[in-house]
């Protein structure tokens, strides 16, 4: 990240500190078989915030997207009628 950093808009270091994200991660980089679940897709030219996937990746913390989570579990959502 801290090459990333280096490359980002101002204040995008702040932004993301300032938020959950980066404890989100912390937290899974200590639990080794952890997974952390999140809707944003990586892009490696964003250069105005940090997104979870880019950061998960750059530090080894193994991410999947909602998508991925929902398909896997089968999830199901029903619409009943009214």
């Amino acid at each position: 990240m801290a090459n990333s950093a280096t490359q980002m808009k101002t204040g995008a270091v702040d932004d993301f500190l300032s938020g959950a994200d980066p404890w989100l991660i912390a937290k899974a980089m200590t639990m080794p078989d952890s997974v952390l679940v999140t809707h944003e897709q990586p892009n490696p030219h964003v250069k105005r915030k940090f997104i979870i996937p880019n950061v998960c990746q750059q530090f080894g913390v193994k991410w999947v997207d909602t998508f991925q989570v929902l398909g896997a579990t089968g999830a199901r959502f029903d619409l009943l009628p009214t």
